[in-house]
């Protein structure tokens, strides 16, 4: 995509757009890492009862971090998007060199595929999955 396609206008407002959400996404990680670092504190002083109980409290603790690499993989999204801005490259599909449409970016303004790259991504990624059952 030749960088002249989205207008000033309308990459000033995905741009706005990539650091509201870098913002929510780092509020979101920073309030999830400080529930996380109050529950283990609050596990480490009471006395676990039995397995099941050992058992809950792990998978609580994996699913927090889960969510947490999660939130993270997201901030650095952001970070990228904000650099391919920068770089005049923003709206370039990472895969054909083709134009994103606006709709696809104003949606999720973070993305790096075009729809058609995209699908193409998912059915792989599909078929591989139902390859390895």
């Amino acid at each position: 995509m030749n960088p002249s396609c989205l207008s000033d206008s309308q990459l000033s407002t995905l741009k706005r757009e990539v650091q509201s959400l870098e913002e929510q996404l780092q509020a979101d990680l920073e309030a999830e890492q400080s529930d996380k670092k109050a529950e283990l504190s609050l596990v480490a002083s009471s006395e676990v009862l039995d397995r099941a109980e050992a058992v809950n409290v792990a998978v609580g603790q994996q699913t927090v971090l889960s969510h947490i690499v999660q939130l993270e993989e997201e901030i650095i999204e952001c970070r990228n998007a904000l650099k391919r801005i920068e770089d005049g490259r923003y709206g370039c599909c990472d895969s054909c060199d083709e134009e994103i449409e606006l709709n696809r970016l104003m949606a999720n303004p973070v993305a790096i595929l075009c729809v058609g790259c995209q699908s193409q991504y998912e059915l792989h990624r599909t078929d591989n999955k139902a390859a390895s059952f």
